[in-house]
Parts: C-alpha cells; structure tokens; sequence
C-alpha cells in the first residue's frame, strides 16, 4: 500500500461518472440527488450527498464509509486502500456539473422532437 493518496479518481467523461453513481446507488439501494453535483469536487462530497439519502440509521451505520469506497473502487477501479475523503473525483470537477442539467437536456429533447412532430403533421395535412 502507498502511503500517498491518489491525484484522482481519473473520472474523464459523463460515463464515468454515470457509472459511478450508479454502483453508488446499487449498492446502497438510493438514488442520489444530482441536484448536488456542481459542488462534488472530492470523494468526501460524494459521500456527503450519499448520506443525505440513507436512513439515520444506515447513515450511523460504523462500516458504511468503507462500503462506499468499496463501491467507488469497484466502478473506478482505484485502489480501495488510497481513497480518502479529499481524493478528488476527476481532474476536472467541472464535468460533473452536468449532471444536475440531465433533466434539463431531457426536457430540450422531448420538446424539440414534440415541435418535429407537430410541424410533420401540419405539412403532410396540406
């Protein structure tokens, strides 16, 4: 084991972090609020949105750090022994901030491909 913690957890693209999360919440059985993610910057953020989630008493739960970090380990494949609360997630935290603008992307589709359908209709009803 290094005595030294990781740069980062190499977290590059949306994917990356999509599958993270969901490891994150597969494990625990939550959905996590992406509300959060233009402040996830560490490991320690992350967690901190995860607690959120739990139940008090799962929250308290003595064992649930190392959970998480065997979940992130698992999604990232970083070393479990290295990550700490200030590893950071990615080189660059900004990717994360598009998370929380998935539901707004979503939205933009749905409405563009409404508009598409609408104006097909009216030119093949001429």
């Amino acid at each position: 084991m290094s005595d030294a913690a990781p740069v980062t957890l190499g977290l590059a693209s949306n994917s990356d972090e999509f599958a993270v999360i969901e490891e994150i919440e597969a494990e625990f059985g939550v959905t996590i609020d992406y509300a959060d993610a233009p402040q996830w910057r560490t490991v320690g953020d992350l967690f901190g949105s995860l607690l959120a989630q739990l139940p008090a008493t799962q929250a308290n739960d003595p064992e649930i750090w190392e959970r998480f970090t065997a979940a992130l380990s698992q999604a990232t494949d970083s070393d479990l022994e290295e990550i700490t609360p200030e590893t950071p997630l990615a080189d660059e935290a900004q990717a994360w901030r598009g998370l929380n603008s998935l539901s707004w992307m979503l939205l933009f589709l749905a409405v563009g491909m409404a508009l598409v359908v609408v104006l097909g209709a009216v030119i093949l009803s001429r």
